[in-house]
């Protein structure tokens, strides 16, 4: 029966090793449904309270604790199962009952060494114990610095977007706070510097998810709400032209839906967008001719004509005249957003975003809150 029993200890010992690797270690999304499991419920436990409230301040002060928490509760979560499965290795391999078993695996995980073994099965697996417990520690160690290197790479290109066009992020914000400024209109925003941004985001928030749920230092600045933002500023900038889009404003918007669509787990079984799918149907969309309801690309008539009427002063601005047919302006946005609108939405309310302009809407329903920078430069 021990026997059997330090067996299970030794392959459930190997098995929370390989899923501490896939967390801490490979440079790909965690295939083991236990890093899963552990950071979700971890998350929707943190969340709870930010549910109950309905003051956004309060709940980004709440949210700001959660993500450090949740990596802090992770690592401990495993420790403990790891004491848990090396008390059943060293339960098998001694004449010890199951209290002093765990607690000699307690003891030698955490390098205290307050048990001596009392055979010589029991002292490999307590020098076996010593060595994972340092090995744990070194990789957290090393994750955490990765983590927080790649979360001051996804805040930089932000806050300097916040200069520019205050916060919370707006696309039409982003178009008339550069014409204001003198800023060329094919420089806002700087397409390649968002493109290469977007893919980063992706790549770093797919081997880290938890980097989703560390918010900015800025309670009005959120990574889902600064990415549509740019992306509704390309958008229309593509929307008000009559000439064929250039190609880093159609890389701009793949990459940017092909993100978001990526990241937003909550759409399960959602078809995966590639590149070339999504180049062509940002050129569909342009070529097409039949209206779009405002439903259909999550916004409202009023939220519109609000927004469109920074993106006229900005072209009044750059000179731009006549002016474009308002008509065919929202056709041809509306059928862009529509590309990745959805995603944004949810994965905004999943994270408590700050409610913004055109962001969509929260649970529990907070006030919107405008770009303050811009509007008061107006």
């Amino acid at each position: 029966m021990r026997i059997a029993i330090a067996v299970i200890g030794a392959l459930l010992t190997v098995w929370l090793l390989m899923a501490v690797a896939q967390v801490m270690l490979v440079p790909r999304p965690a295939s083991s449904w236990l890093p899963r499991l552990i950071a979700r419920t971890l998350f929707l436990l943190a969340v709870l309270p930010a549910r109950l409230s309905r003051n956004y301040s309060r709940q980004d002060r709440w949210l700001a604790g959660t993500g450090p928490l949740v990596v802090l509760l992770e690592l401990v979560v495993y420790v403990a199962l790891l004491i848990a499965a090396l008390g059943l290795f060293v339960y098998g391999t001694s004449d010890l009952d199951w209290l002093e078993a765990f607690y000699q695996s307690g003891s030698t995980l955490t390098t205290l060494g307050i048990v001596a073994p009392v055979n010589v099965p029991s002292a490999i697996v307590t020098f076996i114990a010593a060595l994972i417990g340092l090995v744990v520690i070194a990789l957290f160690i090393g994750y955490l610095m990765a983590l927080y290197s790649a979360y001051v790479s996804r805040e930089s290109v932000m806050a300097r977007l916040s200069m520019l066009a205050g916060e919370p992020a707006w696309g039409p914000v982003v178009l008339f706070r550069a014409s204001r400024l003198g800023i060329a209109s094919t420089q806002a925003p700087q397409t390649m510097d968002w493109i290469n941004w977007t893919c980063d985001l992706r790549l770093n928030h797919q081997v880290n998810p938890v980097l989703a749920s560390l918010r900015s230092t800025s309670p009005n600045r959120h990574w889902s709400v600064t990415l549509l933002a740019v992306l509704d500023a390309t958008a229309l900038r593509i929307a008000t032209d009559a000439e064929k889009p250039r190609s880093d404003w159609v890389q701009l918007i793949t990459e940017g839906a092909i993100t978001l669509t990526t990241l937003n787990l909550n759409r399960e079984g959602a078809a995966r967008l590639h590149n070339w799918t999504a180049e062509h149907g940002i050129l569909d969309a342009l070529a097409a001719t039949e209206p779009v309801p405002f439903e259909d690309a999550g916004l409202s008539e009023e939220e519109w004509q609000h927004g469109y009427k920074l993106v006229e002063d900005s072209l009044r601005v750059d000179g731009v005249q006549p002016l474009p047919d308002p008509d065919v302006v929202w056709r041809r946005f509306a059928h862009l957003r529509r590309m990745y609108f959805r995603a944004s939405y949810d994965i905004a309310a999943r994270y408590f975003a700050v409610p913004a302009p055109w962001s969509g809407p929260r649970n529990p329903a907070m006030p919107l809150m405008e770009p303050e920078t811009a509007l008061e430069s107006a």
